[in-house]
């Protein structure tokens, strides 16, 4: 790069001479001279018009002066927006994974803007293992994602936990089971699912239920969870939901069901990418907002 050459070059004809660009730099003038000398081959003319004492700026140097300060200015700006202590500002890119998409999460995201307003939010829903790969190509700067799974093997997420909950087993207070049913009672219903086939929740379930010889059964595959809680209220088949999640729907017509030799639980975790620049300050005030958000859902 010729930065050190534009800076002599436009100090020279802010100040009009070596002695003050010198100075200025600071660098001895003869080295100031031969950055000025270096511009000149670089762009193949003649910059300066050495006849003059003290030197002045060719028709040439006056038009490339404008262009030299230009350059100059966007390596600045280039400057501030990789500095981790420059004022965040553009797109923050954030990924939510599907399960997570609630209330809790909305007030972090509002907490960035009135924190950091120049932002502009960009927001991405995607299943947690389409997510990862966003943060690690650079298309998210972060994303809040989950696993989930028999307790004692769980996959570790590339992030710090947030927060964790057990997952129930719910049914409709109408449907006639044994106070602990067997997994092949329940299966007989068919399952209300989320659609993420790769889930570990959702495979520790088939394979337990495969196990005991029984074919796994589908009734519906949902996004919304409160969709699924009302499909399973009225009796189209069991679900698995967040203890919390369950919980907070306040459903009067939904019991929750120990299952024997089934311990299911969720890990939530933000990740984000490893180069942010100033964007660093902002995931950590959403980690941090987050983290409080969890922290007052599981103490109501």
């Amino acid at each position: 790069m010729m930065l050190t050459e534009l800076k002599a070059f436009v100090l020279l004809a802010e100040t009009g001479s070596i002695q003050a660009v010198a100075s200025r730099i600071p660098l001895t003038q003869p080295a100031v001279t031969r950055q000025l000398q270096r511009l000149e081959e670089v762009l193949g003319t003649t910059l300066l018009d050495r006849r003059a004492k003290p030197a002045r700026l060719t028709a040439t140097g006056l038009a490339v002066l404008g262009h030299a300060r230009k350059v100059l200015a966007a390596f600045e700006e280039l400057k501030n927006a990789a500095a981790v202590d420059a004022t965040p500002a553009g797109d923050f890119r954030v990924g939510i994974a599907h399960a997570l998409a609630e209330s809790g999460v909305v007030s972090s995201l509002q907490y960035l803007k009135q924190n950091f307003p120049d932002l502009n939010l960009r927001l991405t829903a995607g299943w947690t293992n389409e997510l990862i790969p966003k943060v690690d190509k650079g298309e998210l700067d972060a994303a809040l994602v989950m696993v989930a799974g028999a307790r004692d093997s769980l996959a570790m997420l590339p992030g710090p936990v947030l927060a964790r909950d057990d997952l129930v087993f719910l049914a409709s207070r109408n449907l006639a089971l044994p106070r602990t049913p067997s997994l092949g009672e329940l299966n007989r219903f068919g399952w209300i699912l989320t659609p993420d086939t790769l889930c570990g929740s959702r495979a520790s379930l088939r394979s337990a239920v495969e196990k005991n010889g029984s074919q796994f059964r589908i009734s519906a595959e949902v996004h919304d969870m409160a969709l699924q809680a009302s499909l399973i209220e009225r009796g189209l088949g069991i679900g698995m939901l967040p203890k919390r999640k369950a919980t907070s729907l306040k459903r009067s017509g939904l019991r929750a069901i120990s299952v024997r030799g089934l311990d299911l639980q969720m890990q939530i975790a933000l990740i984000r990418a490893p180069y942010l620049g100033r964007l660093q300050a902002v995931v950590d005030g959403l980690q941090e907002s987050l983290a409080v958000e969890f922290r007052r859902n599981q103490s109501r």
